[in-house]
């Protein structure tokens, strides 16, 4: 009987982790002992200080106190234009909209925990790595960078990133 009792709380746990549940199984994990895991709906965050998605995404998604940035592109929010044909001015824009979305979020660029970067050419990864220095301080976020075949409107750089929401 008691390790039924644990393959129970077992699979609950799982399913309970594997996203939200029907009220009909919240009696019966009271009734296993299990603590009630309440799941946040997730908040779209928007800014006008960022362009605007240009698909069907959002600019974040804040849940469960994290905050999911979509890639950013280097758009300039005012114009909706492209924004130069350097790497140096393409990245520093993609990294000033990254920064008004984790703002509009709640959050800063020292919550950041996780960063992604894609680039069309590898060879400009010292480049926009100067200029991630200039928006990250130590401990610095756990970064992903990769060479892409292409990126949305002949792009030079995208990047998406990960914050920790603080309580």
């Amino acid at each position: 009987m008691l390790q039924r009792l644990k393959f129970h709380k077992a699979m609950l746990a799982r399913l309970y982790a594997a996203g939200p549940l029907s009220r009909t199984l919240a009696p019966l994990s009271c009734t296993l002992g299990l603590r009630a895991m309440s799941v946040r709906a997730r908040e779209v965050i928007n800014t006008p200080k960022a362009p605007a998605a240009i698909g069907p995404f959002s600019q974040a998604i804040k849940v469960q106190g994290m905050l999911y940035v979509s890639g950013q592109i280097p758009i300039d929010p005012a114009t909706g234009a492209f924004s130069g044909t350097t790497i140096e001015v393409q990245a520093k824009t993609v990294f000033e909209n990254l920064k008004a979305i984790v703002e509009a979020g709640g959050c800063d660029m020292k919550d950041v925990v996780k960063c992604t970067v894609l680039l069309a050419d590898m060879g400009d990864f010292g480049k926009v790595n100067e200029i991630y220095a200039t928006y990250f301080s130590t401990p610095y976020p756990a970064r992903a960078a990769f060479a892409v075949k292409a990126l949305p409107m002949g792009a030079l750089v995208e990047i998406e990133c990960i914050a920790a929401v603080p309580s």
